[in-house]
């Protein structure tokens, strides 16, 4: 008697089924539901519903992974997108949290770390010289400008590379998100209070938090409410400085792609350091490590992938 066969499907039966997959996941209906996710996500980070309401995050975060699961398998640029929103709004979900450990919030390392510096403190100094209590100067604007900046520069560049050099947009991809998860690592291990918390608690006299004059000045309901839904959720991830870090692995980034760009992004760097001073915003050791992290994800970045190649000079 001999033994019974294995009854494979005809193989036209698995490529009729790979096709169906294909179909599907190249559907113009599909398409639009991730792109719709992936907006809805974008717009919920710049309000107060998903720090009011967590899990819903947390239902978008699924409901995205749901959508973009057929996509993630494809060698194709657009799932960095995946990576990129719901990578970024995953870690400002996290963010929130770092702060709710039994970790105490430490004020004085960075202080006394900014008291080693040549010369004055740095925070204090730069708004003795240039910040009055009583008035709001265009100088004030500018610096709030620049700090407001990094909430659309970074996301600039990223449509800016995805279209022109999409052989380099996971690249991009990974050192934006690669930054902002390690920089998450640190606000749970060492939850820091920034300068102007500092100055409220009196561990700091004479510090101010600039931006909230500056706020009050321009339309205080929509600065409340920007506030409430991208800093209120963690008022002391000051270490590191995400600010500085996302900026100079712009930098980098264009350093080693994008020659042309490498000099005003170091200018953009510059004026960012500064700005996030003066505003009472970080120390000069926030911007310190914060910097160390983007060389650390840069070096990653680089061991993992490799050095780019046919880069625009």
């Amino acid at each position: 008697m001999s033994a019974p066969s294995l009854q494979l499907p005809p193989a036209h039966e698995g490529g009729a089924e790979a096709h169906r997959i294909a179909v599907f996941r190249d559907s113009p209906w599909l398409l639009g539901l991730q792109v719709a996710i992936l907006l809805v996500i974008t717009g919920t980070v710049v309000t107060r519903f998903w720090s009011d309401h967590v899990w819903f995050g947390w239902c978008l975060v699924a409901l995205a992974t749901l959508l973009w699961l057929p996509e993630l398998s494809v060698p194709r640029v657009r799932r960095w997108w995946y990576v990129y929103v719901v990578g970024i709004f995953v870690y400002t979900i996290l963010r929130s949290y770092a702060d709710e450990t039994a970790i105490p919030t430490r004020f004085d390392y960075v202080i006394e770390f900014d008291r080693l510096l040549p010369g004055p403190q740095p925070v204090p100094w730069l708004q003795d010289l240039f910040f009055a209590r009583d008035r709001v100067t265009w100088f004030d604007y500018a610096m709030v400008g620049v700090h407001w900046s990094f909430f659309i520069a970074p996301h600039l560049a990223a449509v800016l590379v995805c279209v022109f050099r999409p052989d380099l947009f996971s690249r991009f991809v990974l050192l934006m998100v690669g930054v902002m998860w390690l920089g998450l690592v640190l606000f749970f291990l060492v939850p820091t209070a920034p300068p102007w918390f500092a100055g409220t608690t009196g561990h700091l006299d004479g510090v101010y938090r600039v931006m909230d004059f500056v706020g009050g000045q321009v339309s205080g309901d929509t600065y409340e409410q920007f506030y409430a839904s991208l800093g209120e959720p963690n008022s002391v991830a000051a270490m590191p400085s995400i600010h500085m870090a996302v900026t100079f692995v712009l930098f980098l980034w264009a350093r080693e792609n994008h020659r042309r760009l490498q000099w005003p992004l170091l200018g953009y760097c510059l004026l960012m350091g500064f700005a996030l001073v003066y505003l009472g915003e970080h120390y000069v050791a926030d911007e310190v490590v914060g910097i160390a992290c983007a060389l650390a994800v840069y070096v990653a970045v680089r061991r993992l992938l490799g050095p780019a190649i046919q880069a625009a000079r």
